[in-house]
């Protein structure tokens, strides 16, 4: 007959501690389990949304709830086969790999760094682009089997993607206007691709800031520009083959394909698919 089992105090803090919810697995309550976990989890994106640290209370309260049960533990209470510390550590990881797994090659959230999408994103704008179907992947900065491999049909004129620059390890975030082969001219009227204007009209001028409605692609946005700035000359482009043309919506105030040129596609990290807008830095 095997010896009566209970949980160890100091391994229950540990566990508490490092794992938080999965420490009630080792203590023989799942169903405190399954009330932790999608809390904690909750939690976690609330501390993302609004860059708070709440998930360390977690830290806290699981220990010290699973040491509570630990004191006043059975020891008739049958042991199962969670009840393991190994098991706990190692669905644990389970759930930490699937979540690093989805950020990898499906989805993962970015926040907009600047003003260089005004109006359409503003600077601590919440994002999720969509990753599976774009080449470049990393994983702890090594670049994964498969990041040369690009889905060309997900890249489309007038859509936002997230990708790095020529040289650049910074992640920027901008609206693609051309396609391998194009021919874009930047004019004080707009932009030009293979000699056909943009649509766009007038929406405001207000502020020395004026906003138009552009159509490229079938999409519809606004871009903006600014009286202040100095006029400049018209800028022609030939967009190579495997590589793509961005610009950000604010036309005066944007770093992209005009100054590193055009991205390659193995570069193209995803697409905006989710736009999650913070009360105080609205969506325009």
């Amino acid at each position: 007959m095997p010896s009566p089992w209970k949980p160890r105090l100091w391994l229950t803090v540990l566990l508490g501690i490092v794992l938080q919810p999965f420490v009630f697995l080792y203590v023989n309550r799942p169903r405190l389990f399954w009330g932790y976990l999608p809390v904690t989890l909750v939690v976690a994106g609330i501390d993302w949304y609004f860059e708070l640290a709440l998930t360390l209370a977690f830290s806290l309260i699981c220990p010290l709830h699973a040491v509570l049960i630990a004191r006043r533990y059975d020891v008739s209470t049958p042991r199962r086969w969670f009840n393991r510390a190994s098991v706990a550590v190692g669905l644990y990881l389970a759930v930490m790999l699937a979540i690093l797994g989805a950020r990898t090659f499906l989805y993962e959230p970015y926040q907009v760094p600047s003003a260089s999408m005004h109006p359409t994103l503003v600077e601590g704008n919440l994002f999720v682009a969509q990753k599976w179907g774009f080449a470049h992947r990393s994983l702890f900065g090594f670049t994964l089997p498969g990041s040369d491999r690009l889905d060309a049909a997900r890249l489309q004129r007038g859509k936002v993607y997230v990708f790095y620059p020529p040289d650049h390890d910074i992640l920027y975030v901008k609206r693609l206007i051309a396609l391998p082969g194009d021919v874009i001219a930047l004019t004080p009227d707009g932009v030009v691709i293979n000699g056909e204007h943009l649509p766009r009209e007038l929406l405001s001028d207000t502020d020395g800031v004026r906003i138009y409605r552009e159509q490229l692609g079938g999409q519809s946005y606004r871009v903006q520009q600014l009286d202040s700035a100095a006029q400049q000359p018209i800028q022609t482009f030939r967009v190579p083959e495997g590589h793509y043309f961005f610009l950000g919506d604010n036309r005066d105030n944007s770093n992209d394909s005009r100054y590193w040129g055009s991205v390659a596609a193995e570069r193209v990290v995803g697409q905006m698919v989710w736009l999650i807008s913070k009360p105080d830095h609205p969506a325009s």
